[in-house]
């Protein structure tokens, strides 16, 4: 599939960004998709969500979730009573949810509801990243996200470009409501502070949770809705996609001395869940068990399927719907026999056939597409269009690596002084790069896109205490967000350091 133009619209919010030389938050859209980065933590990280995404945060929660979703006052203020006597939750979201209100009303925006006739609580927000656990509920009639997911290694793709390594496909099924469509958002998360890793998520303006997501050590999970709905039983019920971020965010969750998918699969079963779903959680084809299918019911209890379940000519390949095929007998789902049928054909995917096997499963309902390659570090995904699914939509590319030093910028890999100055900052036509060599050094100085093309590079010699001076003319450049990266090596080519910052072209 012919890769994607990449146009970077950058929309910057923030009032004095460009004094600022850490910025904590700020916008940007790739091929027009809405993405928001996050550099600091906590209620911080959400009152800078509130602050630059108010407005269709307010939106979300008025007319998708109160009235859409919950039917208005009565129902949702029912929906509050059960939140508060069934469910529970790690005050860190309180803290995020709490932030993004303020950061909302700091902006301008009220977090007055109409329908409601008051405030919106923190609480609402965590409701609002609860409505898949809110389908166990019959009151509510709400229906989750519907999904389907394809992941591909080993001898599946030992044939391919991916010389076996893993490549996942998601097909994010929901409802078309306008208010979904047009407030789709990926975040990256920054996790400033260390303490947990830098993950990014898919989701809507509002959603804090992991719905879809991956974090730089390259461990994904998707959540499908399960069948079998039954009146959920017990209490102390943790919201999914919350104990999916839980994993995801977590440097090791169930403390086994690796990050992986089973951190994911470990979280969600931390905890008692409210309803039935389907946890799909892959990494690097590195590990013991590369990808699993974590089926889970608040009745029936829960169970891992992997490949060995799999009918044989599926071969490596791990498929999930809607549907539990090992936690309980399979039912039938066309979409997850489209696939089936595919496979029959020839289990031997690369990364084009992979998304082109899933999108057999597409349905008009599909709202996010998204295909991630952990060992490139490669995404590539699709949002919706008034009447046009996600999967008919040739996807974007981008390098992950690149989307994580949005937020890494300014980070050094073994030291903490800065030996690149760049001048002027954000640039029109030209900007200035000096660089002191810390001892007598061999230097590459390379300038990349937010897709990870170099679009200028330069090796040179310099001794210690020189400064290198460095021009770079933008005016054939694109308005956009790029990144200067500084390689130090020593005479013999051995890498010493790095240091990376970001230049601002701004016409």
């Amino acid at each position: 599939m012919k890769k994607a133009f990449i146009i970077l619209l950058i929309t910057f919010i923030s009032t004095g960004v460009f004094s600022n030389p850490i910025v904590a938050a700020d916008t940007l859209r790739i091929d027009g998709k809405l993405v928001l980065w996050l550099r600091v933590d906590g209620y911080e990280a959400g009152y800078e969500y509130g602050r630059l995404l108010g407005t269709p945060i307010a939106d979300v929660m008025e007319n998708y979730v109160i009235n859409h979703t919950f039917g208005g006052a009565v129902n949702y203020q029912y929906a509050r009573q059960i939140f508060d006597e069934h469910f529970i939750f790690d005050v860190k979201y309180e803290q995020i949810a709490q932030g993004m209100l303020d950061g909302m009303e700091q902006s301008g925006v009220s977090i007055y509801s109409p329908t409601l006739g008051e405030d919106l609580t923190f609480k609402d927000v965590l409701i609002a990243n609860s409505i898949p656990d809110f389908t166990s509920f019959s009151k509510f009639n709400i229906s989750g996200p519907g999904c389907s997911d394809l992941m591909s290694w080993g001898e599946a793709t030992v044939n391919s470009e991916l010389g076996g390594e893993m490549v996942i496909s998601r097909n994010l099924d929901w409802e078309n409501s306008p208010y979904l469509i047009d407030n789709a958002l990926m975040i990256i998360w920054g996790n400033y502070s260390g303490v947990g890793q830098r993950f990014i998520t898919f989701g809507f303006t509002g959603i804090i949770g992991a719905l879809s997501g991956f974090n730089e050590s390259g461990v994904v999970t998707f959540q499908n809705m399960g069948n079998y709905n039954n009146p959920p039983t017990g209490t102390d019920f943790y919201p999914v996609n919350l104990a999916q971020r839980d994993g995801l965010e977590s440097w090791d969750y169930n403390q086994d001395g690796i990050c992986s998918p089973r951190d994911v699969t470990d979280a969600v079963r931390a905890h008692n869940v409210s309803g039935t779903f389907i946890i799909n959680t892959a990494g690097q084809n590195s590990g013991e068990t590369p990808a699993e299918i974590l089926e889970i019911h608040n009745s029936f209890g829960d169970t891992i399927r992997t490949i060995s379940e799999n009918p044989e000519f599926f071969g490596d390949n791990l498929v999930a719907t809607n549907h539990f095929r090992l936690l309980k007998p399979p039912a039938y789902c066309y979409r997850y026999n489209r696939i089936s049928d595919s496979l029959q054909t020839s289990n031997q995917l690369g990364v084009s056939r992979n998304w082109s096997v899933l999108q057999a499963a597409g349905v008009s309902t599909n709202l996010q597409t998204i295909q991630y390659i952990p060992y490139s570090q490669i995404l590539r995904f699709s949002f919706a269009k008034t009447g046009i699914p996600a999967y008919q939509i040739e996807p974007t590319e981008v390098r992950v690596d690149t989307l994580f030093s949005i937020v890494g910028v300014n980070e050094l890999s073994s030291t903490v002084q800065n030996f690149i100055t760049i001048f002027p900052n954000p640039c029109i036509e030209n900007t200035n790069i000096k660089i002191l060599a810390p001892v007598n050094v061999n230097l590459t100085c390379r300038i990349f896109d937010i897709t990870g093309k170099i679009v200028f590079e330069i090796e040179t010699d310099a001794n210690e205490n020189e400064e290198v001076k460095i021009g770079w003319g933008t005016s054939a450049i694109n308005s956009g967000i790029y990144f200067c990266k500084v390689e130090f090596f020593n005479q013999n080519r051995s890498k010493l350091f790095s240091e990376t910052q970001k230049i601002i072209v701004s016409k």
